[in-house]
Formats: structure tokens, C-alpha cells, sequence
């Protein structure tokens, strides 16, 4: 038992003093974390902590000269420029990072400031608080190998600091890097309607007709553009922005120095921009707005005066109110039947849903009207009330809709134009513009402007050679091979009918929604049903005569079809054989134009004069240019045509006049020619072996 004892007692003291161990060590390592933090903090003091609502003012070194940004209210002001566009996020910028700067490294007692050029140093910062305090940081050398530079505070060079290089980096720049820069305006390509180009080296004008197409004006001429070119044109306006921003308040005899006094080139774009409409139109709308609720209220006056008006002229009328009152069951029941056997009568209570009910009662008889007096007064007939709160109902949903409308701006689209001057070249690889006579000069890339710059009227033409769809064709004269071929177009016209309904689906597809109530009550629907169909454009002069026909229980739509076929020389030609050659016709297409004079002493090899149903006509001549080109000519405009396509123009053709099909029987139906041809080359043959042997 004492061993025992003993045991637990040795168990006890172990434990004791492994416990203080455990305390001794966890001890040991927070102190040492403590002091290698402070040791930390040590070897990076923070050298500046300046709070950025304490800043009253930041002078430091821009373009070689000091510039000084200060707070004015809650903006920042250049201080001797007011006007100058300070850009407030830059500046803030600028101000935050002065919160907390740490130094890597301390070099103390430096006998020489020059060692770091903080004799001259780069930039100095001198920062105002709004007590007075000034703070004054120079910034020296850059130690490229460590990312490092080295700074002095309030110009005592004996200490110096060293910090990361990015902690000034906010303070390098123009002066216009700390400026508010505009946003070149928006244009939507797609509202474009004329692109004008006047430069030094060229001048055109892209421009769309009346028909919404594109159209280059050159040299004094006008003619077709290529879609794709002029709409890519427009579309890069879209992309254009501003590189740099040069001069805020540029006077007008300092243009010269961006060569703007007399542009290189100036561009003008008309297009249209969605606006807001302009307060005098939304007045005029409320006005109209206020003339109709005063002639609504007018109406409700009125309907209120005649009432009084019937029940101060009936004073028989009120002496006899008791006899009235107790016969009103009678009245009621009299109101009841006439109810039930007047259809007509069904339409005014369906219309005094949405009306006012005094006004459709005034419709009916006198003593019906006093009647509904009696009514009002008494609060006995309970349609008259349900009528009143559908009635308000339908006067409140309306007034919530018309003010939900109003709530939203009404738009409109208005003419604005783009004017942009082109000045000299500048130092960051652009132009100096200046955008619809402002003063502001700013820089746009020159990849940009050479989208507009140095093109020609050249560069836009549509290069399709002849085009005229056959829907428009009345002859086609070719001549081709020495031989003349004339083609005629015939169209015949044919009506295909798609639907025929009866009246009552006319009537459920055509009332429904416009006159429910007469669906409802099955008043004059056949009628309307048929004065609608007779009115539908969609209608033949024969399905009219049937429409108007009283007997005529069906209504029937009909699509008129125009089926087009040809002739050759006034013989029927096949019309899938004409249109394979006449695609490949009007859909030549040339790879470029020749702008020098055209001359050949060959006739062409195929002539094709295009004469529409309207009388005009287009002439089109192919002439062999080179090994690659074929001359296509129309209107002294020389395309020229890939040889290749015009020679399967040709073989189109021939498959149209039989030449084709006649050449290769020719080539396959002569046995005798045949016969001996294929004696011929077997005794060859056979010659040819025995002189082997």
C-alpha cells in the first residue's frame, strides 16, 4: 500500500512539472513573436501616415514645373487655373497613398546627398494639411536591380529612406494625365446617312439615296457604292475614341501649333441621335391632357344638371315621392322585364359599364329617367350602384394607366452632325483633332483615321457589273459568236386560294375582341362580318362580286402568284436553263475596276443588252483583256472579270441556244469517223509491238 502511494506521489510531481514546462514554453514563444513583430516593425517604420480628409493642399512637380492641386469645398482646384477639368478620382488617388508609407530600409547619418540625388532630386511633394502642417517628401534616384528608391523627408538629407519605387508612381505624368478627359460622341451606324471626306491628298462623299442605298460621290461623279464598304465605314465610328487630351481652352490663335488653323483633313458625318422631346411638346400634351378630363367633367356636369334640372321641374314628382316609393316594386318589375325582353337594352347596361350610366338613361324615356332619379335618390335599384363602382373603377384603372404613360419620356429622333478637323501628326503616333468647333484639342490613333484618310471614291465602288432582276426583264438581246439571240419574258398572273371560312368563323375570328358584346348578344354580326371581309385587301375583284352577293355564305382569301417563261428567237426555252445563265449574268461580279482608257481591235466576244419592263435598257460588252482578265464594258466603265468565270458564262449560254449539246453529238454520233479512228490506232499499236519483238 505505502509503494502505492509512493507511486502516485512521484505521478503527481511529474505531471506538476511537466504543466510548467507547457506554461514555461508557451510563454517563451509569445514573447519571442512579440519581439520579432516589433523587431519587424523596427526594421519597416512607417515614415508618413497623413489621413486624406486632413489634406487642404499637394503641390508636386509636373512638365518641370510645380503645380499645385488644392481643396476647394469638397473639389479639387488647380490654383492657379480654376478652370482647369482636375480630374477628382486622380487626385484622391494621389492623397490616399500618402495614408501609410513604410520604409524598407533606413540609412542613417548620410553625409552625402548627392550619393542618392537628393541634391536635385526628381520630383518634391509638398503636402498641406488643414492645420498648417506642412509635409515636404523628395524624391531621389532609382535603384533599377532592387525596385527600390530613395527619399528624404522635410529636406533633411541626413536621413534617408528607402522605399518600393511604385509609391510615387501616382505623382509621374503630363499635366493632362491629371485632367478630366471628354468622350468622343456617340454615334449609332446604323442611323448614318452621309459621310463626307475633304483632305489635302483626297475628297469623296458616302452617301445614302432615298432608297436607303449607298451611293460615292468622286471626282464630280456618282454612282453605286459597295454596300459592305460604305456600311464598314460607318460602322467604325462607333470605334473611334479620343488617345489623349492635349488643351482644354485652346484659343484660336493657338490652332497653328496643332496644325488645326488649316486642317489636313476635315470629316463631317450626318446621323440622327434618340432625344428626349422637349418640354413645350410634353405641355402641349398635358394641355390636350386637361382639355379632355374638363370635357369629360363637362359631360359629367351636364349629366348632373339635367338631373337636377328633371328633379326641381318634377314637383309632382316629389309631392307623390311616398306613392312612388311604395310603387317601386312595380317599377323595379317594369325595369326587370324591360330588361329581359329588350336586347337592345343589354347593350346599354354593357356600355354603362365602361360610360358614365346617367348618360345611356338619358337615351331612354322620359319616365324611365325619372325613374333612375328616383333611384339615385333612394339608393333602391342596386344596378344602378354597381354600375357606379365599375364605373369609377374603370376611371381609376384608366387614370392609372394615363399616368403610368405620362411617368415615361417620350423620345424622339433628331439630325446631328459630326464635324472633325485633322491637324499634324503628334508625339504618341496620332493626329491632334478637334471635334465640332470646340476648344478642346485632343489626339485619336492614326489607325483609326486612315479608315477615313487617304481613301478615294476607287476604294467604295460596287464592282457587281450588271445587275437586273428578272422579275423586272422584258428582253435579253445577246449576241455571241456573230450570231443575234433575243429573249422575251411572258408572265402570267394566277390567283391560289388558301382559306375559305364561313361567316360565323369570320365573325368569331373578326369581333371577338372589338365587339364582344355583340358576339355576346348575336346583334348584326353577319352583317359587320361581311362588311369586314368586303373590305379586306387581300380580296380579288372575283371574291368582292361573291362578297357583296347576299347568298354567299363563304369567305374566301386568295395570294396572286406571277409565273414567268421565256422565249428564244420566239421558240419556248427552258426556263431552268435561261436562269442558271442569267444568275451567273447579273451576278458577275469583277475584282477590279481599270481606271486608264480602254482600247481593243477585236469586237466583243458577247454583247448582252438588258431592257427592263419600264423601257430602259443597259448594254454590257465582253472583251478578252489578258491570260487573266476579261474586259466586262457598261457605260465606258471597264470591270475586269476573272477569265475563268466568263468562260462558264459563255457555257451557260450555250447550253441556252443548243450549242453545247449539238458539239458533243457532233463529237459522238460519226461511226465511220470513229471506226477508222480506232483502226487507225490499233494497227498503230500493233506496230508498235512487233518493232518491240
Amino acid at each position: 500500500m505505502k509503494k502505492k502511494s509512493v507511486n502516485l506521489i512521484t505521478a503527481v510531481g511529474v505531471l506538476v512539472v511537466l504543466s510548467g514546462a507547457y506554461v514555461g514554453v508557451k510563454t517563451y514563444v509569445a514573447k519571442q513573436e512579440a519581439a520579432d513583430t516589433e523587431s519587424a516593425e523596427e526594421e519597416n517604420p512607417e515614415i508618413i501616415s497623413i489621413a486624406s480628409a486632413d489634406v487642404k493642399s499637394i503641390k508636386f512637380v509636373i512638365d518641370k514645373k510645380e503645380v499645385t492641386f488644392e481643396k476647394d469645398g469638397d473639389s479639387w482646384v488647380k490654383s492657379d487655373e480654376t478652370g482647369f477639368p482636375v480630374d477628382q478620382g486622380k487626385i484622391d488617388t494621389l492623397v490616399s497613398s500618402l495614408n501609410s508609407i513604410k520604409a524598407e530600409r533606413t540609412l542613417e547619418n548620410v553625409e552625402d546627398a548627392s550619393e542618392y540625388e537628393l541634391d536635385q532630386p526628381d520630383n518634391t511633394i509638398t503636402v498641406t494639411t488643414e492645420d498648417g502642417e506642412t509635409t515636404v517628401i523628395q524624391l531621389g534616384m532609382e535603384n533599377d536591380s532592387t525596385s527600390q528608391e530613395y527619399i528624404d523627408l522635410n529636406k533633411d538629407s541626413s536621413t534617408v529612406y528607402v522605399v518600393s519605387n511604385s509609391t510615387f508612381s501616382s505623382f509621374e505624368g503630363t499635366l493632362y494625365d491629371f485632367a478630366k478627359s471628354g468622350v468622343f460622341p456617340t454615334v449609332d451606324s446604323s442611323t448614318v446617312s452621309k459621310i463626307s471626306v475633304d483632305g489635302k491628298d483626297s475628297s469623296y462623299v458616302v452617301e445614302k439615296d432615298k432608297n436607303n442605298f449607298w451611293n460615292i460621290t468622286g471626282d464630280g461623279e456618282t454612282e453605286k457604292a459597295d454596300s459592305a464598304k460604305a456600311t464598314s465605314l460607318a460602322s467604325t465610328l462607333s470605334s473611334v475614341a479620343y488617345a489623349s487630351y492635349v488643351n482644354y481652352n485652346c484659343a484660336e490663335d493657338e490652332l497653328s501649333q496643332y496644325g488645326l488653323d488649316k486642317p489636313y483633313a476635315e470629316i463631317t458625318v450626318d446621323y440622327q441621335e434618340k432625344v428626349e422631346k422637349e418640354s413645350t411638346d410634353d405641355e402641349n400634351e398635358a394641355e390636350n391632357g386637361d382639355e379632355e378630363v374638363s370635357e369629360a367633367s363637362g359631360d359629367e356636369n351636364q349629366a348632373d344638371e339635367n338631373a337636377d334640372s328633371e328633379t326641381d321641374g318634377s314637383e309632382s314628382l316629389d309631392e307623390d315621392a311616398d306613392s312612388e316609393t311604395d310603387g317601386n316594386e312595380s317599377s323595379d318589375e317594369d325595369a326587370d322585364s324591360e330588361t329581359d325582353g329588350n336586347e337592345s337594352l343589354d347593350e346599354d347596361v354593357d356600355v354603362a359599364d365602361t360610360e358614365d350610366s346617367e348618360a345611356v338613361e338619358n337615351e331612354n324615356t322620359d319616365e324611365t329617367a325619372d325613374d333612375n332619379v328616383e333611384a339615385e335618390d333612394t339608393d333602391v335599384t342596386e344596378s344602378d350602384d354597381e354600375a357606379g363602382v365599375e364605373t369609377a373603377d374603370t376611371e381609376s384603372a384608366e387614370s392609372s394607366e394615363d399616368a403610368e404613360e405620362d411617368s415615361e419620356p417620350e423620345t424622339e429622333m433628331v439630325d446631328r452632325e459630326l464635324v472633325i478637323q485633322v491637324g499634324d501628326q503628334s508625339s504618341d503616333g496620332g493626329r491632334y483633332v478637334r471635334v465640332n468647333d470646340s476648344n478642346e484639342i485632343y489626339t485619336i490613333s492614326e489607325d483609326s483615321l486612315d479608315t477615313f484618310l487617304g481613301k478615294t471614291n476607287a476604294d467604295f465602288w460596287d464592282l457587281t457589273v450588271s445587275y437586273l432582276s428578272a422579275n423586272n426583264l422584258d428582253t435579253l438581246d445577246v449576241n455571241y459568236g456573230g450570231e443575234d439571240y433575243i429573249v422575251n419574258v411572258s408572265r402570267e398572273t394566277s390567283e391560289d386560294e388558301n382559306v375559305e371560312t364561313s361567316n360565323n368563323e369570320t365573325e368569331d375570328e373578326d369581333t371577338t375582341d372589338s365587339t364582344s358584346s355583340d358576339v355576346a348578344d348575336g346583334n348584326d354580326v353577319e352583317g359587320k362580318a361581311a362588311d369586314d371581309n368586303t373590305s379586306s385587301g387581300d380580296l380579288t375583284g372575283e371574291d368582292t362580286e361573291n362578297t357583296d352577293d347576299s347568298s354567299s355564305t363563304a369567305s374566301t382569301t386568295s395570294s396572286t402568284s406571277v409565273t414567268l417563261s421565256y422565249t428564244l428567237n420566239g421558240k419556248d426555252l427552258d426556263s431552268t436553263t435561261f436562269t442558271t445563265f442569267y444568275n451567273k449574268l447579273i451576278n458577275m461580279t469583277a475584282q477590279k475596276r481599270l481606271t486608264d482608257e480602254f482600247k481593243s481591235n477585236a469586237d466583243p466576244e458577247m454583247t448582252v443588252k438588258f431592257t427592263d419592263i419600264d423601257g430602259n435598257e443597259m448594254e454590257v460588252e465582253y472583251y478578252s483583256y489578258d491570260t487573266n482578265y476579261y474586259a466586262a464594258v457598261i457605260n465606258k466603265k471597264v470591270y475586269l472579270v476573272n477569265k475563268m468565270t466568263v468562260k462558264e458564262l459563255f457555257q451557260a449560254f450555250e447550253s441556252v441556244t443548243g450549242e453545247k449539246e449539238e458539239n458533243e453529238k457532233a463529237e459522238t454520233t460519226d461511226p465511220e469517223t470513229n471506226a477508222s479512228t480506232d483502226n487507225a490506232e490499233t494497227e498503230t499499236t500493233e506496230a508498235s509491238e512487233d518493232a518491240e519483238e
